[in-house]
């Protein structure tokens, strides 16, 4: 019976055992997870009150309104600039001009001849005809006959013609250009008036002021 109450002792023993191996082995998986769903868990967002919230916006609106103000004076400053210089193509093509200007002049100088002078400034004159062609400035063709086109000349003055009928150009003072499709500068012309010899009737006669008078 000893024997037997011995081997009995040991079983319970070893089941002793066995369960606090048990609930340490628990006891670590339960810890393990906690851990773990701490680790992975979302963070908690702090919920902004009102007038918190408030404070926001208008912290936002503040940064705003300053990018804006930023991107204006930028736009302006870009848009003075660009103003500023926008003649530059043309001023350095005329820069070329005034070269061969100076040069016929020259020329002059030396050879001491009129028709030297003539033919450097024809060539000048050239040059910039076609300088005001390529930034799309254009000449206005007026001549002498062509009927007056207020949008396009402008009168300077009004002579009698036996030779051009009224309202067509008699004379062209300086020739008008336009930009694109702006006139710039109307052509300044003298209009015809209109001949002054009076005008005769059917018969061939001239209206006479004594003839409409009835005797009395």
């Amino acid at each position: 019976m000893t024997e037997e109450n011995e081997k009995l002792d040991e079983v319970l023993q070893d089941e002793a055992q066995l369960e606090e191996l048990v609930e340490d082995a628990t006891a670590q998986v339960n810890e393990e997870t906690e851990e773990g769903l701490q680790e992975h868990a979302p963070e908690v967002v702090e919920e902004l009150t009102p007038e918190q919230q408030i404070a926001e916006l208008k912290d936002k609106n503040v940064r705003l309104l300053a990018e804006m103000d930023n991107i204006r004076k930028r736009a302006t400053r870009d848009s003075a600039e660009s103003r500023k210089y926008a003649v530059l193509p043309l001023v350095n093509d005329l820069l070329a001009m005034t070269d061969n200007l100076q040069r016929a002049l020259d020329s002059t100088d030396s050879a001491g001849s009129v028709e030297s002078l003539k033919s450097g400034v024809e060539m000048v004159l050239q040059g910039i005809l076609q300088i005001f062609d390529k930034h799309h400035c254009q000449l206005i063709e007026t001549e002498v006959g062509q009927s007056f086109d207020m949008n396009l000349h402008e009168a300077v003055g009004m002579q009698p013609s036996e030779d051009q009928p009224a309202n067509t150009v008699l004379f062209v003072a300086s020739q008008g250009y336009k930009l694109h499709d702006r006139v710039i500068r109307p052509s300044q012309v003298i209009v015809s008036s209109g001949s002054t010899t009076p005008v005769e009737d059917a018969a061939g006669t001239q209206p006479d002021d004594s003839d409409s008078e009835s005797d009395s």
